[in-house]
């Protein structure tokens, strides 16, 4: 109610793009109803005394110059009001706000299946490389960018917006998405192409259309197009999700990749055997197959021994058994289980999985699959160090004592002279030389004391970590840590330690040392894919033995994992206050040279006796022999081969590192090279560079992008080290093998209920064409608004003036009238 009249006076378009308005400030001022009527009534009234005023005046004259009379002084009334209203200019200035289209790119795992379609005559193209071809040599985006903006993105167990396109961007010219990594902030973002590699282990649809109604401008959002198999399995359900699509007015199209009828195929989905054996000992061999198309279905499966490369290239070595296996449902894992009678020879070796395939396989690619066995003459000797007979401490003695592959000793910090201890030797201080120190492979140290220990005994425990391959595991308490973190003579230590512990104290609940309820473990992506924190033989079965752990009554605060540190879990504060990534890590490591170091916020993995013993005992031998896993793998090589594990999911980041023991990796005989071997024989080259802070450690990543067993062969390039290699398996997770067909039912549903069209490539290419028609049947959403400047200065100077002139020319113009008509 501010005067619309005059909130407009004027409007004058000087160029294309900006339009300028003449505005009153004192009307623009004007807050309630009431102001306006007033501005009008006061005006109205001194123009009509100014009439009535000259009508006394002038009665004696001719009328015509009455009417002159008061024409001159209402154009001076008018002139001051004018001066009153306080008129400005200013200039608008045109925003385009384009249309909009988001591009859904599916990079779940079920998107590396390859489809044998009759329009897809290259049957090794995947589903992802048909999505990323539609892309680009289908012309998608070039149809769209006449008239949209366009932004990507990737969805499988959540969603990022990759990067937004331009309009008429037919130079491929991109601008990265606000929220896009490495946008503002200066760092380089990895190209956008390279992040649609297959890597999810689950398909959120639903919760992907979601983030792009939460996310993409609302008015704009002309239409959402999803590349992807439509085979959704987990999350909010796609459908009710599209409802939100419908309340925009943005219709979604479907453009379905894969095939709905897959090939009758038979695999070896995966291989477990253990991590390590000793000399002549039984060990079981599990091998899970997983069938399609081939129901009740009798194959014959076969355990060998492989020796070389040639062998395990082509499946063929010595058999040590085969049985019988009848197959199942479609996609339902069977599990074919080996009784190995022992392997005499010490060191690292091949097993092989092979099923001689039904006469309708026609996939014999996944017939194999490869594992690695590390065969070794000696125990484990662990050193437990502990500020005190802590619960942590003693379970996890009593069950490494029991472990026939560990020796134990043990370095109790409140031992008094003659306690018994179950260990082989009970240590009065800390091993004295490096000799000494040489002799263990792995240290657990239980809110152990580190203030008893001298410079040159830290230095010396440094130096078994990063030269020696040792392992070493920290367990945090509220005894001890928080005495040594304070102690600056502790320095070398807390180096060591992958979080970095600047801050000191126990988080419990409310902030307190002990917490009143449980704070549950949330394992992050890489602790649910670390198999040395399995409970299980599986990672579903596994979570669903940790969602049972009620969690932890406290955790050690610390400023956050160190750079190149892994973080596993942390703890969910029961307040919620605190983020995700700002909630306290509970376990984390790191490798530190050529050894390993893992981080524990408390001694309370005990807890889990609660729901099995067995679990716990399964928990802590794999943790101790996690960390050990470089120094019983070192062999007679200077330069060591250090990988995170030795089974990643499709599209993970295989992250690798050669160490030196003496630090002189890659120096005497020229840089350090690596490749990686898919399980199609295709290699792939790994760039590696060196660690600035520690000398000695090169290190490089490779995407593995097919499932399969995948060589990683490395020259460390010191001269006297040969080439140096390790095997490592890569699966496609249970989720997406269960339904890996394309979905054509929910597609056409989302279609249908957004008001779009649905499109599936199994039975027809994509052409430019298509892309053409599909851009042709989105609207164009683009509006225009302006934008106010700041008011013009030079026009207020000239209306000033104006008025000025206006004011004492209309007065001095109504005395002289009135000298000659003898009125003044």
């Amino acid at each position: 109610m501010t005067g619309l009249a005059f909130h407009s006076v004027c409007l004058i378009a000087a160029a294309e793009g900006v339009r300028h308005r003449v505005t009153s400030a004192l009307v623009e001022s004007f807050s309630e109803w009431w102001h306006m009527p007033a501005l009008v009534v006061g005006l109205l009234a001194s123009a009509a005394f100014v009439l009535w005023m000259y009508r006394r005046d002038a009665v004696e004259l001719p009328r015509g110059v009455g009417w002159l009379l008061a024409a001159l002084r209402l154009g001076t009334l008018a002139v001051l009001a004018a001066a009153w209203l306080d008129f400005e200019r200013t200039a608008e200035h045109e925003i385009l706000f384009p249309s909009r289209v988001a591009v859904l790119v599916d990079t779940s795992a079920s998107m590396t299946l390859t489809d044998a379609t009759d329009s897809d005559p290259p049957a090794g193209r995947s589903r992802a490389r048909r999505g990323i071809d539609v892309l680009d040599a289908g012309g998608l985006l070039e149809a769209l960018a006449p008239r949209h903006e366009v932004s990507v993105w990737r969805f499988d167990a959540d969603a990022e917006r990759l990067v937004t396109l331009p309009l008429a961007a037919r130079d491929g010219a991109a601008v990265p998405a606000p929220d896009a990594p490495g946008s503002g902030t200066g760092e380089s973002a990895p190209p956008w192409r390279e992040r649609l590699v297959p890597q999810g282990y689950e398909t959120r649809l639903g919760e992907a259309i979601g983030h792009v109604v939460d996310q993409e401008p609302g008015r704009a959002l002309a239409g959402v197009i999803v590349l992807s198999d439509g085979a959704n399995n987990a999350g909010v359900d796609p459908v009710a999700a599209a409802a939100a699509l419908v309340q925009a007015g943005a219709p979604l199209y479907p453009l379905g990749i894969g095939s709905s009828d897959l090939p009758a195929n038979v695999r070896v989905a995966d291989v477990l055997v253990p991590a390590r054996v000793f000399p002549g000992d039984r060990f079981p061999v599990t091998a899970y197959l997983q069938p399609q198309g081939c129901a009740g279905t009798t194959v014959r499966v076969e355990l060998l021994e492989l020796a070389g490369d040639a062998a395990a290239a082509a499946g063929r070595g010595r058999s040590l058994d085969a049985v019988d296996a009848a197959l199942g449902a479609d996609g339902e894992l069977v599990a074919v289980r080996f009784d190995v009678p022992g392997l005499a020879t010490p060191g690292r070796r091949t097993l092989a999985v092979r099923l001689v395939p039904p006469p309708a396989d026609r996939t014999p690619a996944d017939d194999v699959q490869t594992a690695d066995v590390e065969v070794v003459e000696r125990v484990t000797q662990v050193l437990l160090m502990a500020g005190g007979p802590s619960r942590e401490y003693q379970f996890m003695r009593n069950v490494l004592e029991r472990d026939k592959s560990f020796a134990v000793d043990v370095l109790l910090g409140t031992a008094t002279e003659g306690i018994s201890q179950d260990a082989r030797t009970i240590l009065d201080a800390f091993p004295p030389t490096d000799e000494a120190l040489g002799g263990y492979d792995a240290i657990v140290a239980f809110d152990y004391d580190w203030r008893l220990l001298d410079q040159a005994a830290q230095a010396r425990l440094e130096r078994w970590v990063a030269r020696e391959s040792g392992g070493l595991m920290f367990v945090a308490g509220n005894v001890f840590t928080d005495a040594w973190l304070s102690d600056p003579q502790t320095t070398t230590i807390r180096g060591l330690v992958p979080v970095d512990m600047r801050r000191s104290g126990l988080h419990g609940n409310e902030g307190t040392a002990a917490a009143v309820e449980p704070m549950p473990l949330a394992f992050t992506r890489d602790g649910q894919e670390a198999e040395f924190l399995w409970l299980a033989a599986s990672r579903i079965a596994s979570q669903t033995l940790w969602s049972e752990f009620p969690g932890v009554y406290s955790c050690v605060d610390s400023g956050g994992p160190k750079p190149g540190a892994t973080v596993y879990a942390r703890v969910e504060r029961p307040s919620g206050t605190v983020t995700a990534d700002a909630a306290p890590v509970y376990l984390a490591g790191q490798y530190y040279g050529s050894g390993s170091v893992l981080f524990a916020g408390s001694g309370e993995l005990w807890r889990l006796r609660a729901i099995d013993g067995a679990i716990h005992e399964r928990l802590v031998t794999q943790l101790v022999r996690h960390v050990s896993q470089g120094r019983l793998l070192r062999g007679s090589q200077r330069t060591r081969l250090l990988l995170d594990r030795d089974r990643f999911p499709v599209g993970a980041s295989v992250v690798v590192r050669l160490a030196a023991a003496d630090g002189a990796a890659g120096q005497a005989g020229g840089p350090a090279r690596c490749r990686a071997v898919g399980p199609d024989g295709v290699a792939v080259n790994v760039p590696l560079a060196v660690e600035p802070a520690r000398p000695g450690v090169w290190q490089g990543a490779f995407i593995a992008s097919r499932e399969g067993a995948w060589q990683i062969e490395c020259d460390p390039g010191t001269g006297d080290d040969g080439r140096i290699t390790r095997r490592i398996q890569v699966q496609l997770p249970d989720r997406e093998l269960a339904r890996p067909r394309l979905d054509r039912a929910v597609l056409e549903q989302l279609a249908l209920a957004t008001g779009g069209a649905a499109r599936f490539l199994d039975t027809a290419a994509w052409t430019p064409e298509d892309a053409a028609r599909l851009a042709a049947a989105i609207p164009d959403r683009s509006r225009r608004e302006y934008e106010a400047g700041v008011p013009d200065a030079r026009f207020k100077r000239w209306l000033n003036g104006l008025l000025l002139a206006a004011g004492v020319g209309l007065l001095c113009l109504e005395w002289i009238v009135r000298r000659l008509v003898k009125l003044a």
